[in-house]
């Protein structure tokens, strides 16, 4: 049931949802003449709303909005999107007149009606360092907890801080027998992980989805939320994870002081794509410029297809044209359609957040939080973050662009060596892969005899099947094609 809030001949009533507003995590504050709902910091949790003449509903369930029997699906080009891994605006739903609750966003019912306004999220003062501030967060997860232990930069970091500070923590490492994962994780004094044998296939079976969902799931989201499960299953107590962190300290090169030893962006790789720089003068237009390309294509002026903006934070999102090679002529210029306008939506909410709880923001809208404590969403530890300057963030050392430094200096004054460098979703990317090269023929089988993205004739059935039995274009669009299938399952269950 939703809550409902309305101003009727001046008097004001309100209805509960089925869940309170602090499970949603949301914000009440109501007198006898005004209603308001907000959420002050990011959650992990949506909370939906809708507005109209002088009414407001609000409350988790997103099938409540619908009518008895109403099964909406999202527009082909919003389709289209959600293939390509690309993030919907943090405010949006595939429901008509319905938006999620944002942090900064307040929604007021008085006499004078309905208003919605979007303002900053409010941090608390910073009390003490980033690592005290992250350690009081694992406290707040209980007495005892299971830490998920990748053995990469974030989750070396929580344990770090976990052991020096004498929880009651159990390092759990999720084994799902990927290529390249067999070596043990970096070692944590004062821990050692516990190897969980995770079935890779399970977690990634498309035909759990049953179409009785009400918004599309997506492995991006659904299959870290199985593994979080698994991971807490197995230990029986609650799960923490490192996710986040690493963007809450990231910082981008222009924007590092440089002082007078310029000089080493001569030889730094990530500055440039390939090769190294001639001069310090050309390294400095380019930072002034900050824009970073392929030396000898200097014509590109900084807008051709050698280019790549520095902006920080951009929106979470591939850009540009699809580079899928299944879609149709009208599959392409539907999701250019819906992703030029996505674009520019995410550009207005990074532009009015704090940089900080921008990149909080677009994470949570990019992976898979479900079933875990997250200390990155703490306010505190947003704002011992928010106040760290750019050159306690990143520095240039021996030609090599050091980010995460917060980070990087807690776990190497640990001891710890050997952290695995992968990107956070790498993992999904190399288990995409495996599942689609084991069960191609199967999947091949059934999208030949019905494709529900063919029949709106958004894809090429004939050329995905293609790509599906072509070792190589699994491995370079595994996560597309997983996200397709799982999709076209939906879309299909639902007819």
């Amino acid at each position: 049931m939703l809550g409902v809030v309305e101003m009727s001949g001046g008097v004001l009533r309100c209805t509960e949802p089925d869940e309170p507003a602090a499970a949603l995590g949301a914000n009440v504050e109501r007198t006898d003449r005004s209603f308001e709902l907000s959420r002050l910091r990011p959650e992990t949790r949506p909370c939906y709303f809708r507005v109209g003449y002088g009414r407001l509903e609000w409350g988790g369930d997103p099938t409540a909005f619908l009518p008895a029997g109403a099964r909406p699906t999202p527009e082909p080009g919003a389709l289209l999107a959600m293939v390509h891994g690309q993030a919907a605006p943090p405010d949006s739903t595939p429901l008509p007149g319905v938006r999620r609750l944002t942090p900064g966003t307040r929604i007021r019912v008085d006499a004078d009606g309905v208003t919605v306004t979007q303002g900053q999220c409010e941090l608390p003062p910073v009390e003490g360092s980033l690592a005290r501030a992250v350690t009081r967060a694992l406290a707040s997860a209980g007495d005892e907890y299971v830490l998920a232990y990748s053995g990469g930069l974030a989750s070396a970091f929580l344990a770090v801080l976990a052991v020096a500070a004498g929880h009651r923590v159990h390092l759990v490492h999720a084994d799902l027998g990927l290529p390249g994962t067999r070596q043990p994780p970096a070692p944590v004094p004062g821990g050692t992980p516990r190897r969980v044998a995770l079935d890779l296939h399970e977690l990634l079976d498309h035909h759990t989805v049953s179409g009785t969902e009400p918004l599309p799931p997506l492995p991006d989201f659904e299959v870290p939320g199985r593994l979080h499960g698994a991971l807490a299953g197995a230990a029986g107590l609650p799960l923490v994870t490192g996710a986040l962190l690493e963007s809450l300290v990231s910082v981008k090169l222009p924007d590092v002081p440089r002082g007078t030893r310029a000089w080493r962006l001569l030889g730094c790789e990530p500055f440039h794509i390939s090769g190294t720089l001639g001069t310090l003068g050309e390294a400095l237009e380019l930072l002034d410029n900050r824009v970073v390309y392929t030396p000898g294509r200097r014509d590109t002026g900084g807008s051709g297809p050698d280019a790549q903006q520095l902006g920080a934070p951009p929106p979470p999102s591939p850009t540009g044209g699809s580079k899928l090679p299944w879609l149709t002529a009208e599959g392409k210029q539907a999701y250019e359609t819906t992703h030029r306008g996505s674009m520019a939506v995410w550009q207005d909410r990074l532009d009015a957040a704090k940089p900080v709880i921008g990149r909080i923001i677009g994470g949570l809208e990019e992976r898979g939080t479900a079933g875990a404590f997250l200390p990155a969403l703490d306010t505190g530890v947003l704002a011992a973050a928010a106040a760290l300057p750019a050159r306690r963030l990143g520095r240039i050392r021996r030609g090599v662009f050091e980010n995460h430094l917060p980070l990087r200096r807690a776990v190497a004054a640990a001891g710890v060596t050997g952290l695995r460098t992968a990107s956070p979703g790498h993992w999904l990317r190399l288990a995409a892969a495996a599942h689609l090269h084991r069960e191609r023929r199967k999947i091949v089988s059934e999208l030949e005899r019905e494709c529900a993205l063919g029949d709106l004739g958004l894809v090429e059935p004939r050329l995905v099947a293609a790509g599906l039995r072509e070792g190589r274009d699994i491995s370079s669009h595994a996560l597309p094609l997983l996200r397709l299938v799982w999709l076209d399952r939906w879309l299909r269950e639902r007819s």
